[in-house]
């Protein structure tokens, strides 16, 4: 019996005596000691992807002009998106009208680098007018999407007039008496 004193010796310093409390607790004479120092810190973890923030990469393109064009582009704002997996989102805020027609459709869309947006869709915007021939009413529109599947680099982003699917070219009119602006905004990648 002379060494079951060292017996519990060795496991209250080794902490494997258990009673009610758990492992090492018969071994503690009273209360819980003040907290130690801090530990030393961790190793350093994995570099992360970055957080693209709201702010960080975006274009305005304000001007002040006017253009009478019916079908082609009506100004063009060059932008350089940073990264592959992000979207582009893009606005147009500005006076459009159409003039001189009845039942006719006119349609307004961005391109990028020369291509309409697939991903998920086309960004655009139409005015249909009937039975107002000689109404000529310039109104602020705002056309604006998302363009996903762009690649990083240099794009220019166009804004353009043209005809409706399934009608012809009528009078247009693109920024009178007003601003107009493209906004240009390089955002993160969905979660849906």
């Amino acid at each position: 019996m002379e060494h079951s004193g060292i017996l519990l010796l060795f496991l209250c310093i080794s902490g494997l005596v258990a009673d009610s409390y758990g492992w090492g607790a018969a071994c503690s004479g009273g209360p819980p000691g003040p907290p130690g120092p801090p530990g030393p810190p961790g190793p350093p973890g994995p570099s992360g992807d970055g957080e693209l923030l709201e702010y960080s990469n975006w274009r305005q393109c304000a001007y002040y002009e006017s253009t009478g064009t019916d079908n082609g582009i009506i100004k063009t704002c060059s932008f350089k998106k940073l990264y592959s997996n992000t979207a582009l989102y893009v606005a147009f805020g500005g006076n459009m009208r159409s003039y001189g027609c009845s039942g006719c459709c006119i349609r307004w869309f961005f391109k990028f680098n020369g291509h309409e947006c697939s991903n998920p869709t086309a960004v655009d915007g139409i005015i249909y007018q009937y039975n107002t021939h000689y109404i000529n009413l310039h109104r602020h529109y705002n056309v604006e999407g998302i363009c996903e599947g762009l690649s990083a680099g240099d794009i220019d982003v166009s804004y353009w007039v043209g005809a409706c699917s399934g009608f012809g070219y009528y009078d247009a009119y693109t920024g009178w008496n007003s601003v107009s602006r493209i906004i240009i905004q390089e955002v993160a990648p969905s979660p849906y």
